[in-house]
C-alpha cells in the first residue's frame, strides 16, 4: 500500500513510549507532537484505564480517540462518547477460579477501576492462568504485558478496538499505522496497514510487524513516525 494513505497512527504507551521503569522517553513525546503538527492524528492504545489515558493524551498533545483497557473501551474525544467493547464479568469468574486453585492473588492498583477486565501482579504465569481457564471452560485470555497479567475476554483486544477507531474516523485498516512492543499489541499490529515494532519488542511482536525499528522505546517511535511522514505525499 502507499504510505500516503495513512490517516492516523496508533501508539502503545508502556514499553513503547516509555522505558522499562515507565518513565517517558522524551524522544517519543517530540515524535507524537511532530505527527500531530503534520496533520497525522495519534491514537494512544494502552492497557491502562481511561482516566490515565485521558491525562496522557492531554500532556502528550494527541488528538485521536483512545484505546484503553487493552481494547475493552474506545473513547472518542470529539463526541466525548465511550464505546464499551466488553465487560469484566467473565474476568471476575476467572479470578475466582484462579484463587480457588492457587490462593489469594494480588490485583494491581488500577484493577478495581477497570470495567472490561482485570490486572494481576506478576506472581502467576499467564500460561498457567490460561491453562486453568481452558480446563474450566472460561472464554478468557491471560496476557503478560511485562508490567502486569491482564485477564480479559478473548474478544477484547486492541485489534478489535482499532477496527472501531477506524470506523469512527472513516478510515480503512489499510490507512492505519500502529507502533507497539508487547504481546497485548499483537492483534492491533497484525491488522494495521503499516506496523512497527520498536527494537526492544519481544520476538513474537517483531514477527508480526512489517518493520522493526533500529532504536528502542521512544526513539523507535520517532523513527517510525519519521518513516511514515517521509513517505507521505
Amino acid at each position: 500500500m502507499g504510505v500516503s494513505l495513512i490517516r492516523f497512527v496508533a501508539v502503545d504507551i508502556d514499553g513503547t513510549l516509555t522505558f522499562r521503569n515507565r518513565r517517558l522517553d522524551i524522544a517519543g513525546v517530540g515524535a507524537l507532537r511532530k505527527a500531530e503538527d503534520s496533520g497525522l492524528p495519534v491514537v494512544l492504545a494502552t492497557g491502562n484505564v481511561l482516566a490515565f489515558a485521558e491525562t496522557a493524551a492531554t500532556l502528550l498533545g494527541t488528538s485521536g480517540p483512545l484505546i484503553v483497557e487493552d481494547g475493552g473501551i474506545v473513547f472518542d474525544p470529539a463526541s466525548e462518547r465511550e464505546y464499551m467493547l466488553g465487560d469484566r464479568v467473565e474476568a471476575d469468574r476467572g479470578l475466582a477460579a484462579l484463587e480457588l486453585e492457587f490462593g489469594p492473588l494480588q490485583q494491581t492498583r488500577s484493577s478495581a477501576a477497570r470495567l472490561t477486565g482485570l490486572t494481576l501482579k506478576r506472581k502467576i504465569e499467564a500460561r498457567v492462568a490460561e491453562e486453568l481457564f481452558r480446563r474450566k471452560g472460561l472464554d478468557l485470555v491471560a496476557v503478560d504485558s511485562g508490567f502486569a497479567i491482564h485477564i480479559r475476554s478473548s474478544n477484547v483486544n486492541k485489534g478489535n478496538a482499532l477496527r472501531k477507531v477506524a470506523s469512527l474516523l472513516k478510515a480503512s485498516l489499510a490507512e492505519v499505522a500502529a507502533v507497539g512492543d508487547g504481546p497485548n499489541d499483537i492483534e492491533m499490529l497484525k491488522i494495521a496497514g503499516l506496523s512497527f515494532a520498536v527494537a526492544n519488542s519481544n520476538e513474537a511482536v517483531k514477527r508480526v510487524c512489517a518493520h522493526v525499528t533500529k532504536e528502542r522505546h521512544g526513539k523507535g517511535v520517532a523513527e517510525a513516525i519519521d518513516k511514515i511522514l517521509s513517505l507521505q505525499d
